[in-house]
C-alpha cells in the first residue's frame, strides 16, 4: 500500500494526497491513513525496492519492444541534473552543499539520466557526480553526452573499457578544440541547419561504417533526454518530496522513475495501436497519460487491474496525440527563472 501511494504521490499536500487516493479506491470520501502513519510505515521500506521493480519493468519492455539500433549500436544519451533538497544536517552530510547564484548555500543532489534514443524512454538514473556516473554504463552502447561532460579521463576510461562515445565539446576551453575549429576539417565538424558549428569527439573512427555526416541525426536524438528529465522534474514534481530525510528523498526519487516508466510503457502500447502512417507522424502525449494514470494506478496496484480499464486508458491515449517534429531546434535562453515547487511539508 505504501509503495502504491509513493508511485502516485505528487502535486498536493500529504493528507490531501492520502485522502484523494483512498477515495479513488473506496468510491467515497474516507480518512484511511494519516501523515503520521505514513511517516512510520516508510521507515520499513527501502528505496532499492523501486529500483528493482523499475529494472524488471525495463527488462520486460526490452523483451517485447527491442531497442532499434544505429549501425548496429545501441544509442544511450546521458545528461545530468540537480535536485533541491530540504536544508537539514542529514541532507547536508549525505548530498553536500553548493553555492547558489546569490552565494547562499543550497543542499543539492546530483543525478544522471540515461535515455534510450531508439526506444524513447529513460533507462534509469543514478546518483553521484555526472561525469563519474557517465563512465558506468556497460555494453556496446555509445553515450551521447553534452558539453558539461567531456573530460580526457572520461574518454580514456571509456576507451579502456571498450565503450564508444560521441560527445559535444564545442564549448570546451581546450586548445585542441580551438585548433580544430580553426582548421576547417569538414570530416570532424558538423554544421547545423541554422549555420552553427558543433565539434564532436568520438571513438567511432571508421568513416565508412559511421560517417561523420550521420552524426547530426544521432546528436539530435539526444534531445529526448531533455524532454524526459522535464517530464520527471516538472510533470511528476520530483522535487516536491513527501519527506525530508535522505531515505524519504530516495524513496520519492526512485518511485517517480518507476511511475514514469509505467507511463512510457502505456504510451508505447497506445502508439502500437495506431496505423503505421499515423504512428510515423504522431506520438501519445505523455503528460496526458500521466494525468489519466495517476488515480487508476493506485487502484490497480491495490486491486487487480481491469483489462477494460487498461484498454480505456490506451484508447484515450491513442486519441490524444502530439505531432513529431524531426529536426526541430530552438536556442536556449541565456537566463531564465527556475521556479521551485513549494514544499508540501512543514
Amino acid at each position: 500500500m505504501l509503495a502504491a501511494f509513493l508511485l502516485c504521490a505528487w502535486k498536493d499536500g500529504l493528507q490531501t494526497l492520502l485522502d484523494t487516493l483512498f477515495e479513488s479506491l473506496a468510491g467515497c470520501p474516507v480518512r484511511a491513513a494519516t501523515k503520521s502513519a505514513l511517516s512510520q510505515a516508510r521507515q520499513k521500506l527501502k528505496a532499492s525496492a523501486f529500483v528493482a521493480l523499475n529494472q524488471r519493468l525495463l527488462a520486460s519492455l526490452e523483451a517485447f519492444w527491442p531497442e532499434p539500433r544505429w549501425r548496429g549500436l545501441r544509442l544511450v544519451a546521458a545528461d545530468g541534473t540537480t535536485l533541491r533538497l530540504p536544508d537539514l544536517p542529514e541532507n547536508r552530510a549525505e548530498f553536500g552543499v553548493q553555492a547558489g547564484p546569490d552565494g547562499q548555500p543550497l543542499v543539492m543532489a546530483r543525478a544522471l539520466g540515461l535515455y534510450s534514443v531508439g526506444a524513447g524512454r529513460l533507462r534509469g538514473r543514478r546518483a553521484g557526480a555526472p561525469r563519474r556516473v557517465a563512465a558506468r554504463p556497460g555494453g556496446r552502447r555509445p553515450p551521447l553526452v553534452g558539453r558539461g561532460f567531456p573530460a580526457t579521463w572520461l574518454f580514456a576510461l571509456l576507451l579502456r573499457r571498450g565503450r564508444h562515445f560521441l560527445a559535444r565539446i564545442d564549448g570546451a576551453q581546450w586548445p585542441e578544440v580551438q585548433a580544430f575549429a580553426a582548421s576547417g576539417l569538414v570530416e570532424q565538424v558538423v554544421t547545423r541547419p541554422g549555420g552553427g558549428v558543433e565539434i564532436l569527439a568520438t571513438s567511432l573512427l571508421d568513416a565508412e561504417a559511421c560517417p561523420a555526416a550521420g552524426f547530426a541525426e544521432v546528436c539530435h536524438g539526444r534531445w529526448g533526454i531533455e524532454e524526459a528529465i522535464k517530464l520527471v522534474k516538472h510533470r511528476l514534481n520530483i522535487e516536491q518530496f513527501s519527506g525530508e530525510l535522505p531515505g524519504s528523498v530516495r524513496q520519492d526519487f526512485h518511485a517517480k522513475l518507476l511511475t514514469a516508466s509505467l507511463a512510457w510503457a502505456l504510451a508505447h502500447s497506445a502508439r502500437e495501436t495506431l496505423p503505421p502512417a499515423k504512428a510515423a507522424r504522431y506520438q501519445p502525449n505523455l503528460a496526458y497519460v500521466l494525468a489519466r494514470l495517476r488515480l487508476r494506478l493506485f487502484v490497480w496496484l491495490l486491486n487487480r487491474a481491469s483489462p477494460d480499464d487498461v484498454l480505456a486508458i490506451l484508447t484515450l491515449a491513442g486519441k490524444t496525440l502530439e505531432l513529431k517534429r524531426p529536426g526541430r531546434s530552438a536556442k536556449r535562453p541565456k537566463s531564465r527563472p527556475n521556479p521551485k515547487p513549494r514544499r508540501q511539508y512543514k
